[in-house]
């Protein structure tokens, strides 16, 4: 019979290590490159070999738990290029979900068949009721899982649900020892119910933290959406009178042509290109720069230029984009269109207009970008960037953390600096070349 008990033993671990590999392939299938299912077969052999070690030495240890997160982050991060905090705790989260689940179905036997003793066989004793048990745990957590997958597709794994998931796995966790221990301690009828409430308030906490951040990441979206249709009302209004200016030069033209034979006429030359150049103005305001080749990223980089050039803002521009990346264009605008506008907002303050910086590099996989300004304050660093100057609060200050956010789907840094009476914004974004 041990063989048939190690057999369910082992089929046990196997399901709990190949199931936390479909969650990462489900939240991280866009970090990893080609396939590899063997490297994944012999990864999860190995997870379940070092389970099994542990489980003969003892059933249950914390050990146990702590090795297979540890294991099983360590293995993700050779699979996928995400940072090891976030492989860390999705596997935290996991195991915490994992042993919450075992306990409380354990705890739930026991209450209706042995109390204490079917307990601690279920828990440390090899047998055919805990084989029983596991066949029944196990077959309920992949249905589990079925039936959250759908919903893990449309789970964005971001920077502030993974530092969330991990503060919660850890207090979750001591939780958990906590409640285990007092399960063996004091075993009784109400340790069901406990389990049970212990983990609702869990889930509640989980869900309304993940619900807070939610509508954080909404109203941002707002924030950039309502910036977006003011830059395309600002750039419609500025081409109409473009095309306004150019149907009234045509319907001039006739015009224009005889006063332009009068000058050559009478050997004027100088004030006939003069002349020229002053009716040729519209035209030469389409001729907008191509600067990265993608026309929303172009349109913010004139149409801030154009805000420079009313403001009397001198502006050096110095662009190298790669083409076909990974780097969304909506992007890309949220971060220039927000650092060109404080960059501006700045200069106008100063007695003399100053000069704004932009400049873009690739350098491998990494896209630079730089944006520096003139501006009257020196502080040497910022803890993590400077806090809004207008009124506000509540509609303003959030150029800069909607920057971070975008730089941070790019797994990129943001650093500001103050120092010489200048002040500089430096990006570096990873990007992947498009294989379509």
């Amino acid at each position: 019979m041990n063989i048939v008990y190690n057999g369910i033993e082992i089929l046990a671990s196997s399901v709990e290590v190949f199931v936390l590999y479909k969650i990462y392939s489900i939240l991280l299938y866009k970090q990893r490159g080609k396939q590899n299912f063997i490297l994944d077969r012999e990864l999860a052999i190995i997870g379940t070999v070092l389970i099994q070690i542990c489980n003969h030495v003892s059933i249950f240890s914390y050990f146990t738990i702590i090795l297979f997160v540890l294991y099983m982050s360590i293995t993700a991060k050779i699979i996928y290029r995400r940072k090891y905090i976030e492989l860390f705790s999705i596997a935290s989260f996991y195991v915490l979900c994992l042993s919450c689940f075992d306990f409380l179905i354990f705890t739930l036997v026991s209450i209706f068949y042995g109390g204490y003793d079917t307990f601690t066989a279920l828990v440390s004793t090899r047998g055919i009721l805990r084989v029983v048990m596991i066949c029944v745990i196990k077959f309920l957590w992949i249905l589990l899982y079925f039936m959250i997958k759908k919903y893990l597709y449309s789970f964005s794994l971001k920077k502030n649900y993974v530092y969330t998931i991990l503060i919660i796995s850890c207090a979750g966790f001591l939780g958990f020892v906590y409640l285990v221990n007092q399960t063996f301690k004091a075993f009784n009828y109400t340790m069901a119910g406990v389990w049970f409430v212990f983990i609702a308030l869990w889930s509640l906490l989980f869900f309304t933290v993940y619900f807070v951040i939610e509508s954080k990441e909404e109203k941002m979206k707002l924030d950039f959406a309502e910036m977006r249709n003011e830059l395309l009302e600002e750039n419609y209004k500025t081409i109409n009178e473009i095309y306004t200016g150019n149907a009234k030069l045509y319907h001039d033209l006739n015009n224009h042509l005889n006063v332009l034979y009068q000058l050559l006429d009478e050997e004027k030359t100088l004030e006939a290109k003069n002349y020229i150049t002053e009716i040729s103005r519209p035209i030469m305001q389409l001729s907008k720069t191509t600067w990265t080749g993608i026309d929303v990223v172009d349109v913010v980089i004139n149409s801030k230029l154009g805000k420079m050039k009313e403001k009397g803002i001198t502006c050096n521009v110095n662009v190298e984009f790669p083409q076909n990346t990974n780097i969304k264009p909506h992007d890309m605008c949220t971060i220039l269109a927000n650092l060109l506008d404080n960059a501006i907002e700045a200069s106008e303050k100063l007695k003399i207009p100053g000069n704004i910086s932009l400049t873009i590099r690739r350098i491998n996989h990494f896209l630079l970008i730089k944006v520096s300004n003139a501006c009257e304050e020196n502080k040497e660093s910022f803890a993590h960037f400077p806090s809004t100057t207008k009124k506000n609060r509540e509609f303003h200050g959030w150029g800069l953390p909607s920057v971070k956010d975008a730089v941070e789907k790019y797994n990129g840094t943001l650093k500001c600096i103050n120092e010489e009476k200048q002040f500089i914004v430096k990006i570096m974004l990873f990007f992947e070349k498009n294989t379509n």
